[in-house]
């Protein structure tokens, strides 16, 4: 089962002293669960499939000079892709070893933002120690096992961006916020490997239908992203 194979691979890890050790979350009751999944799929917690928990960045005051150390602003994510463009320089050094230079593959999300982009993520597509995150970023590794366009895409689905807008709390309503223990217990429908691939192909490959069908109609954004929802939901709960 994947996910006995996802818990060995930590504890090797942990015990090779690679990663440290998670505190488990309770299990999943019934009524949690948003909706039925097909056989062979399974609801799990997020803390389970990946390596450490989720981490804040770090924010520094900005400088309006380049200097050796880039960090990512809001913008960065915000559209559910990573845009190497939006970035902004700190005058600081950040030790190589840090947690916060990012690593291809890794996954931001975001922790603050308005009510309808709070929770967004994004793979980071950037080469290994050309940027760090911000505060207002999360960051997760997922486990090998895993397929990070498949996670990426559970992520954006329509029950986990319902379930980060319900959870989002703070003192600015502009800006509500959601914390490590909320993104650490989102559910997360996981099925076998080989059918995370063949998701994230369908999905992939319907989204890229359409954006040739906008190219020769005029589509409105609200119809975009209801469309991104269907594809979503279909692919996710088949």
């Amino acid at each position: 089962m994947l996910l006995e194979k996802i818990a060995k691979e930590k504890a090797r890890l942990v015990k090779e002293g690679k990663i440290k050790k998670q505190k488990p979350l309770p299990e999943i009751k019934e009524d949690e669960k948003p909706f039925d999944l097909p056989e062979r799929r399974v609801w799990t917690r997020l803390i389970d499939i990946i390596y450490e928990n989720p981490r804040n960045g770090y924010s520094a005051k900005p400088v309006d000079f380049p200097t050796k150390t880039k960090t990512l602003k809001l913008g960065a994510t915000t559209s559910g892709f990573f845009i190497d463009s939006e970035i902004k320089y700190i005058n600081e050094d950040i030790p190589l070893d840090s947690y916060l230079w990012l690593e291809p593959g890794d996954i931001l999300i975001q922790r603050s933002n308005s009510i309808d982009y709070v929770g967004i993520s994004a793979i980071f597509e950037g080469k290994s120690h050309e940027f760090i995150y911000p505060d207002l970023m999360m960051k997760i590794k997922p486990s090998g096992y895993i397929v990070k366009k498949y996670l990426h895409k559970a992520l954006l689905s329509t029950s986990i961006r319902e379930y980060f807008k319900s959870h989002a709390s703070g003192a600015q309503k502009s800006m509500p916020k959601i914390n490590q223990g909320i993104v650490s217990s989102t559910l997360i429908p996981l099925p076998p490997l080989v059918e995370q691939k063949a998701i994230v192909r369908k999905v992939e490959n319907i989204l890229t239908y359409y954006d040739q069908l906008e190219k020769q109609i005029n589509s409105s954004k609200e119809n975009n992203e209801q469309l991104v929802q269907a594809v979503l939901k279909e692919a996710f709960e088949e």
